[in-house]
């Protein structure tokens, strides 16, 4: 029979003298010229994987050491391990538990009693080939992750330039005209026709001043820069109210000044797509947004007494306002939990990182 020549370092942690012989004697009926070292306690692997791990290939791991059992012993190999395919052999035959343990990060889980040499050989080799497939699928996502990350950093200066452009130029220019206007009504000479025409001009001159401002302060909120994340919310709100006739409600637990500029400009994009979902579909007559500053975490949570949203929304990966506010979450590794019903409303929960550990806990 043709063994595997292919290089293969395996760390046998089993304490039972006669299992890991028939283990042993499994791998050569298999592999050509495997390097196979046992740990009989979790202790002395623990000490082999923190010194040497990236000398393994495959971990064997059996359930009933001396010193650990378990679900508790799986949690930390699996950690210990990293990238190295865990595989569980056991005697226990409780089928639950071995569904829950793949859920834990090992990567197969075969009873003892079930063992040949062929069914542990094709489990290391698929394993191994499952963990490559993974890490270059996590490899493949960071990248677009990071890609998505600069073009958002790009967008956001593009329209922080426009934003400047507009308030500057457009701004001044009409700014001029007014005083010009001004000006010229108080010259000698302007009948009380002209009079009205410029007191016409200008009013339209202050209403085109207001919109320029408003279209710079959507592209981006010059109150973010000035006075900090909840100041610019707080001048979203207040639009929203003043736009929509929706009552709203602000609240927030402390100072939020000294926020990391990504993670600001982020929850208020969030915060501005959430409100934009609300005035568009809910038909709320109340809207409710809670800032909360932790010792670690930021939490933004807003609520509505509206129609809900429809589950076939809520769940298509393609609803762009959902999309955009969970994409906007993931580049600042943040969980966003949006929760519906027709009876409820809506309740949108961001909890953010302030170290910028990725938070998985998204719904």
């Amino acid at each position: 029979m043709n063994t595997d020549r292919s290089d293969y370092r395996i760390l046998v942690v089993e304490d039972n003298p006669g299992d890991f012989a028939l283990v042993e004697d499994f791998i050569f009926e298999q592999i050509e010229a495997p390097v196979i070292v046992q740990a009989k306690t979790f202790k002395t692997a623990k000490e082999i994987l923190t010194k040497k791990r990236n000398d393994y290939t495959t971990v064997l791991l059996d359930l009933s050491l001396s010193d650990h059992a378990g679900e508790p012993l799986i949690h930390e190999i699996v950690e210990l391990c990293g990238d190295i395919p865990v595989i569980v052999l056991t005697g226990y035959t409780d089928f639950a538990f071995g569904v829950k343990s793949l859920s834990l990060g090992v990567s197969d889980y075969l009873l003892k009693e079930d063992l040949t040499a062929t069914s542990l050989y094709k489990s290391m080799v698929y394993s191994s080939e499952r963990k490559k497939i993974i890490s270059a699928l996590e490899t493949s996502e960071q990248d677009v992750r990071n890609f998505a990350n600069q073009l958002n950093n790009a967008l956001e200066a593009e329209r922080s330039r426009i934003a400047r452009e507009i308030h500057d130029e457009f701004g001044q220019q009409l700014s001029g005209l007014k005083m010009s206007l001004s000006s010229l009504k108080k010259s000698k000479g302007v009948g009380h026709d002209i009079e009205k025409l410029i007191d016409v001009l200008i009013v339209d001159v202050n209403t085109s001043i207001a919109s320029v401002r408003q279209i710079a302060n959507e592209l981006r909120p010059v109150l973010i820069d000035k006075l900090g994340l909840f100041a610019a919310i707080e001048w979203l709100v207040n639009e929203f109210e003043n736009k929509n006739r929706v009552k709203s409600q602000l609240y927030k637990d402390t100072d939020w000044y000294g926020i990391d500029e990504k993670l600001e400009i982020n929850i208020y994009r969030i915060c501005q797509e959430a409100l934009t979902n609300i005035a568009k579909h809910a038909k709320a007559t109340l809207v409710k947004i809670r800032l909360e500053n932790r010792v670690d975490q930021l939490s933004v949570t807003i609520s509505d007494d509206g129609r809900g949203i429809k589950s076939s929304t809520l769940h298509n990966p393609l609803s762009m306002g959902l999309l955009n506010m969970k994409e906007r979450a993931n580049l600042i590794g943040a969980a966003l939990n949006i929760s519906s019903s027709s009876d409820s409303g809506t309740l949108i929960e961001l909890i953010v990182n302030k170290n910028g550990q990725k938070n998985i806990n998204s719904r």
